[in-house]
């Protein structure tokens, strides 16, 4: 009996061991996953805002998404938008590299990513635009100024420009600019500090014509304020937006640069006495440079536009 048992068991061993060799594998060689792996780790186009956000499809291994936020005024053409980052993992290819441009025109484009094993996938790029609030175009509605010698006194005056409209005795008076449009177009953000900045159009209108800010004062001997009031530059200026603070810097061919901030509809106070309603929006220049005190003339005209003036006051309405 003990003989028995042993040649059935192994007989059976045979017959498994037998089974084993001839039945085929029917599972898939292992496949190291880094060569499978298609998915880029940066990529930046030309007007790129921050970092891309690359997302695979779990449910269909060969699709991706790229979504990026970018400023399209600051590319030239979206048929033809730069790539200046496409980082890969170790041996996988692209049908587009670093140089090579994309179509975006429509507000989306496609490439494909190829791993080192073959597989591929197809990563669909979309576009967000980046905001920036105080982009578009203002119509001048008019010239104010707030200044004088000793506001604490009540010396301080809240005019409309043409106040004293006989003090502008040339062509050009402070009414050209009422029919000014400013254009404000962004071209870029300083990643480090967030800064937007951009170009800015003022244009005539159909006068043809700007303030010339020629100014005659109570002996009828005339000044060029140009160094007071041309604080948005004639025709193309570029500017500037501090991202913490908000002030927008005008900055003109010539290099002049001019600070303001963008005050929004309300009664603003400007001192103890003084202050000023806006109906849309202004922008509100201070003026510090070149001004001073003259008691003698503190009640005169003179005081208020050609000795201290303390703010320049762009009233304006944004379409």
């Amino acid at each position: 009996m003990k003989i028995l048992k042993y040649v059935m068991i192994f007989s059976v061993m045979a017959l498994i061991g037998t089974s084993c060799q001839d039945d085929a594998r029917n599972t898939e060689e292992l496949i190291d996953p880094w060569l499978r792996e298609r998915t880029p780790v940066s990529f930046k186009l030309e007007g790129q805002v921050g970092e891309a956000t690359i997302v695979d499809n779990w449910r269909n291994d060969t699709e991706g998404t790229i979504v990026i936020t970018m400023i399209s005024t600051a590319v030239e053409d979206l048929h033809h938008v730069k790539v200046l980052d496409l980082g890969l993992q170790y041996n996988a290819t692209s049908s587009v590299t670093v140089g090579s441009t994309l179509d975006i025109s429509s507000g989306s484009a496609s490439f494909v990513v190829v791993a080192e094993n073959g597989e591929s996938r197809t990563y669909t790029l979309r576009y967000e635009e980046f905001k920036e609030p105080i982009v578009g175009v203002y119509d001048v509605d008019q010239l104010w100024l707030y200044g004088g010698t000793g506001p604490e006194y009540g010396g301080g005056a809240v005019w409309n420009m043409m106040e004293k409209s006989w003090r502008w005795n040339v062509a050009g008076k402070p009414t050209a600019e009422e029919d000014n449009t400013i254009t404000l177009v962004l071209k870029g953000v300083d990643e480090n500090t967030g800064d937007t900045y951009g170009t800015c159009y003022n244009d005539a209108g159909p006068d043809g014509m700007y303030a010339s800010f020629i100014y005659d004062d109570k002996n009828w001997t005339k000044h060029d304020l140009k160094h007071f009031y041309r604080c948005i530059p004639e025709g193309e200026g570029t500017w500037q937006k501090n991202a913490k603070t908000g002030a927008i810097t005008f900055i003109s061919s010539a290099g002049v640069r001019r600070t303001c901030s963008l005050i929004g509809a309300g009664t603003h106070t400007l001192d103890a006495y003084k202050n000023i309603t806006i109906q849309n929006m202004a922008f509100n220049f201070p003026i510090t440079e070149g001004v001073s005190d003259n008691w003698d003339v503190i009640w005169e005209d003179d005081a208020k536009y050609l000795w201290h003036p303390r703010n320049f006051i762009v009233k304006v309405t944004k379409r």
